[in-house]
């Protein structure tokens, strides 16, 4: 496995606005996202027991929207009314006019086995009342059938239907379900391959994707270091400077300006990472050195966040 296993914190906060549940016969059914103005993805198994007279709803950060019946398309239209919904077992439902919400992205590659996804969905199985957010960590064993399976986390009623992220904020797949609901054995998700194919057979046209993030200022990166406990004292900072030497091959420790103040001697370890013969592998040095000596610091994924763009952005680092 490649790159960072898990979505960052930050990351994860902004594609909660493109999450949604899904609700029938006035209680919570499932989870969905939201692909396109006004068009939420879920799995079919979600809405097969509905009933025509049921009016089904989409409950989201900015107000709930009723779905009509003739607005709701199921791949296939029939099941078993059972969480072993025929492939590609996705829904989409479409709310006109609805366009004041952020979408999630689509990747344009599946997820290899061994890739560790974010499942962003609802549940009613957390600390607070009723179906709140909730987040599975889920790492991609292969095929399983035309579907794909998961281990990890324990899939609970409701999850059903939430998107799959990767490290890079894009929808890997939809999570279709649990092989034990009662047990932590594992489950099954739709490839984003199987919904891109239902969108484009909808006739729907995703927007162009994002535009790549600006590469972050010495501000930013001394921001993100500032976070870290151990970067609080010197001779934390010290050993960073050491585990970074050894990680770049040197024969001493990584310079910088060894200054009291905190913030000046971060500022002196950005600058001197920028300044390096390569300041890409500077600052994968800087990370590298971070996980090794603060491998359960939270900040560790602000800073890989910002490097990424760092090492990947249009002028690098």
């Amino acid at each position: 496995m490649t790159g960072r296993a898990l979505l960052g914190l930050a990351e994860a906060e902004a594609l909660r606005h493109c999450t949604v549940t899904i609700d029938f016969a006035g209680s919570f059914r499932g989870s969905g996202f939201l692909v396109a103005p006004g068009l939420a993805v879920t799995a079919a198994h979600v809405l097969v027991a509905a009933a025509p007279t049921d009016r089904v709803r989409i409950r989201h950060a900015c107000g709930d929207h009723d779905v009509a019946a003739d607005r709701i398309r199921l791949a296939p239209a029939q099941g078993d009314r059972s969480r072993f919904h025929p492939f590609p077992d996705l829904a989409l439902l479409s709310v006109p006019g609805w366009t004041d919400h952020p979408v999630a992205r689509l990747a344009a590659e599946e997820a290899e086995p061994d890739t560790v996804l974010t499942a962003l969905g609802y549940s009613t199985y957390t600390p607070g009342p009723g179906a709140q957010p909730d987040t599975l960590a889920l790492r991609v064993v292969g095929r399983a059938a035309d579907f794909v399976g998961v281990r990890g986390d324990g899939i609970r009623d409701g999850h059903s239907g939430s998107m799959l992220v990767g490290a890079d904020g894009l929808v890997r797949g939809v999570l279709k379900g649990s092989r034990s609901y009662q047990r932590d054995e594992g489950g099954w998700f739709t490839p984003v391959g199987a919904l891109a194919a239902l969108l484009a057979e909808a006739g729907v046209t995703l927007g162009p994707p994002d535009a790549p993030a600006a590469p972050p200022s010495d501000g930013e990166l001394v921001a993100a270091l500032m976070a870290f406990r151990l970067l609080r004292r010197s001779d934390g900072r010290f050993l960073l400077l050491d585990a970074m030497g050894r990680r770049l091959g040197l024969p001493y420790a990584f310079e910088a300006d060894e200054l009291p103040d905190q913030r000046l001697h971060l500022h002196g370890i950005v600058d001197g990472c920028r300044s390096f013969r390569d300041g890409r592998v500077a600052l994968r040095a800087l990370v590298a050195a971070l996980e090794e000596l603060a491998p359960d610091d939270g900040a560790l994924d602000g800073l890989r966040t910002l490097v990424g763009r760092a090492v990947d952005g249009p002028e690098g680092a």
